[in-house]
């Protein structure tokens, strides 16, 4: 249905806020600004907590005050609790990271014994970047705001963004949740095993849990309760934003697809409309989420680069744990459950990444359906500046779309290859000594 009476002109402004501060223009800034209007039509009857991105995603990135409805209000504060939390992981993470190393050197590398050291210093390296990540909040969110602001205005529906990030959220942390209460139950049973296959003499079972849980720890360091404890929220935490980071991607990706989505719906319905006005105000908005998309890169982009290095590295060595047998049952469900998590964790955040670049070329292909009666410089303006499409990226190193499951398969395969070899090269290097626990 072709729009029709849009009210008058005015220049768009952005998200009212005292404490916003001016955002540096963009190489996108001159067309943005071209012509310098947009129609205002009375806004819809909105809900902001279910539409608005910063408050959607506020139900599970746990930052204090993310609930304001001012994104200008948000403070970082370094005496926090979440910041306490955060810098004992980073802590605990180096601490077990430094103990595996010591521990390699000794007795040797192979395939398996060096994912310990690369699992904690991935996801600590994880958790420093989301630090980092808060204290670019507010500035980020604020500019998000201005530029999704444009979409609660009629035509343009409400979406509900906030039940799609719940949603999403439940699905992936409550699989984790699943996932890491099996690992525990996997590790107590291999622990119950050894004691019996051993016959340890065992007279504190936290103790034994403990010493064989961490033992790159407990052969650097005499044992103690406190520090058991330690090391299980270390591993917690650290597992948890492992998961956390992905999810945090999908979030982030998905509330830039859905405006694309918006607005291709409503090109769509105005194929046949010639008014220079409207697609001046179609080519203000497509740009303005083209600048989203590039301050999503440079802040979200480290981001990106680890998760998906951590990903691929962990993909090869399930991969690679597929071929060994496993000695108990628990052991074969536990994997399977763990290696099935771990793909359609990946797969889904790859997916909803790459609908960035779906969505954004598919307005390159709409406006190529527009018969040349209805073309004017706007249009044309619209159908140039879209033909390249946007894509989520990795700091520039490579850009998400659908053909990286393809590159990453290939990758894999490479990869597994090399660690195949290296694995039946270093056979029996670097295993501890059985039956080595000493109450």
């Amino acid at each position: 249905m072709i729009e029709v009476g849009f009210g008058f002109r005015m220049v768009p402004g952005p998200v009212r806020s005292s404490n916003a501060t001016r955002p540096t223009r963009s190489r996108w800034h001159w067309l943005r600004k071209r012509g310098n209007v947009t129609f205002v039509r009375p806004a819809a009857e909105i809900d902001d907590r279910k539409e608005r991105f910063y408050l959607a995603i506020a139900s599970v990135f746990p930052l204090s005050n993310m609930t304001a409805t001012d994104p200008g209000a948000f403070r970082f504060h370094y005496f926090s609790p979440y910041i306490v939390l955060s810098a004992l992981s980073i802590v605990g993470g180096l601490f077990i990271m430094a103990a595996a190393l010591v521990r390699l050197n000794r007795v040797g590398i192979n395939a398996m014994n060096i994912a310990e050291p690369i699992f904690f210093g991935m996801c600590t390296l994880l958790q420093l970047l989301f630090v980092r990540l808060a204290q670019a909040w507010r500035g980020f969110m604020v500019y998000w705001a201005e530029r999704e602001e444009m979409f609660f205005a009629r035509p343009y529906g409400a979406i509900n963004l906030r039940r799609k990030v719940i949603g999403l959220a439940v699905c992936i942390l409550t699989s984790a949740l699943v996932e890491h209460v099996v690992y525990v139950i996997n590790q107590a049973y291999n622990v119950y095993q050894e004691s019996l296959t051993c016959q340890y003499n065992v007279t504190n079972p936290l103790k034994l849990y403990g010493t064989l849980t961490f033992g790159s720890v407990y052969q650097s360091v005499p044992y103690h309760h406190l520090l058991t404890m330690y090391l299980l929220y270390t591993t917690i935490s650290l597992t948890f934003i492992w998961t956390f980071t992905d999810l945090f991607i999908m979030l982030v990706a998905s509330g830039i697809a859905c405006r694309f989505g918006q607005l291709n719906k409503r090109i769509d319905s105005n194929l046949q409309n010639g008014s220079e006005a409207f697609w001046g105000e179609m080519r203000t908005h497509f740009v303005g989420l083209i600048e989203l998309v590039e301050r999503t890169n440079r802040i979200v982009g480290p981001l990106l680069i680890a998760s998906c290095a951590n990903d691929m590295y962990f993909l090869c060595l399930q991969t690679l744990n597929a071929l060994e047998d496993k000695p108990y049952d628990i052991n074969d469900w536990y994997f399977r459950y763990s290696f099935t998590f771990l793909i359609l964790r990946t797969s889904v955040k790859l997916w909803f990444a790459a609908d960035v670049d779906e969505k954004s070329v598919r307005t390159h292909k709409l406006v190529q359906k527009i018969r040349s009666e209805h073309y004017n410089d706007e249009l044309e303006i619209l159908r140039i500046c879209s033909s390249g499409g946007v894509s989520i990226s990795g700091m520039g190193f490579f850009t998400i779309t659908r053909r990286i499951f393809l590159t990453m398969a290939g990758s894999i395969l490479t990869y597994e290859l090399v660690l195949m070899r290296f694995h039946r090269s270093s056979k029996g290097v670097g295993e501890d000594l059985p039956c080595g626990y000493i109450d």
